[in-house]
């Protein structure tokens, strides 16, 4: 029997925060290894190679194209395209389910779908906008990532969405008339996109993902945090943004009541915190830089300070988890 990867972190957590002493932790390294074994160090370099194999051989696609382009005919092209797809697809099913093959197989199905579009805009000069393209990829890559329920793959979907949402609000004609009142939108739009994929992880992430772990969670949090902190940060030298202060303030304290109390996630309130520290940073900014020198040592006395208080109170929670765990 061996430890999982879960159990021995919450053993060196528990010897960290002091609730097992040496000998139980030698006693634990007895019952089983608490290092990793060969067979895991085999398995996460195969993980690995096999995902980044898959991204670099649709990234090879994408540069032959580029290299070769006037050299090519078109349906040449085309049947390059199309048959390094239906070689993922081919793979995928030779392999075995749940296996590393398969999920690198679809993962590189997905990438090669956006080449394949891509290739199809650039030939025919669809007139296409470049939101259309990363919006079809999102769209037709997603029987794919179902089908893999992998990490890798829900993070690219969730990064190529994110792209397409982003380049149609930046062509929104409506910012020329009410820029003042528009300026927020793409900023805010994105973070509730975010969000939506957040919530949806956090309750169904056992069924979306094969291994129901926090990445997904984790990566979605960050698109709702890094906008709202944009726009929590410009607020502070233009009156009309203000709002975006209160709907900073309001997201941040709901995701710490939710990350400290009902899922706990020492991860997410680091996030939490640092971006909170980064938006009074932006705040103090201007008065205390339009004075002297002083002003200047002032914020970096605050930078300093406040950034060690919240990883003293990150590290003081994740003690009182690991003795928690201890006690139930």
């Amino acid at each position: 029997m061996a430890w999982t990867f879960q159990q021995r972190v919450h053993l060196f957590r528990l010897a960290e925060a002091g609730a097992l002493t040496p000998e139980q932790l030698e006693r634990a390294a007895i019952h089983a290894p608490l290092h990793a074994t060969a067979h895991e160090w085999q398995r996460m370099f195969e993980r690995l190679l096999a995902f980044g194999g898959a991204l670099l051989l649709g990234a090879a696609l994408v540069f032959f194209f580029a290299y070769n382009w006037d050299a090519l005919h078109r349906f040449t092209k085309f049947g390059l395209a199309a048959a390094a797809l239906v070689g993922c697809g081919l793979v995928a099913l030779w392999s075995a389910p749940r296996g590393i093959a398969l999920h690198a197989a679809l993962f590189g199905a997905c990438v090669t779908t956006g080449a394949l579009l891509a290739l199809i805009g650039q030939v025919y000069q669809t007139g296409a906008d470049v939101w259309q393209l990363f919006a079809a990829w999102a769209a037709l890559m997603l029987p794919f990532v179902l089908l893999s329920r992998s990490s890798a793959s829900w993070g690219l979907w969730l990064i190529v969405l994110n792209v397409a949402l982003l380049r149609a609000l930046s062509q929104l004609a409506a910012w020329s008339y009410f820029h003042d009142l528009f300026q927020l939108f793409p900023l805010l739009t994105l973070a509730g996109l975010n969000l939506a994929v957040l919530l949806l992880f956090e309750r169904l992430g056992h069924v979306l993902l094969l291994e129901p772990r926090r990445r997904m969670a984790r990566l979605a949090a960050i698109g709702v945090v890094a906008p709202l902190c944009m726009a929590a940060a410009m607020a502070w030298s233009a009156s009309h943004l203000w709002p975006a202060l209160f709907v900073f303030a309001l997201a941040m304290a709901a995701g710490s009541v939710v990350y400290r109390s009902w899922r706990p996630d020492i991860a997410l309130l680091a996030l939490i915190s640092y971006a909170t520290i980064a938006v009074l940073t932006a705040g103090l900014a201007e008065p205390l830089l339009d004075g002297d020198f002083l002003g200047l040592i002032g914020l970096g006395l605050f930078v300093i300070f406040s950034s060690a208080a919240a990883g003293r109170w990150l590290m003081g929670l994740q003690r009182a988890d690991s003795v928690q765990r201890r006690l139930t």
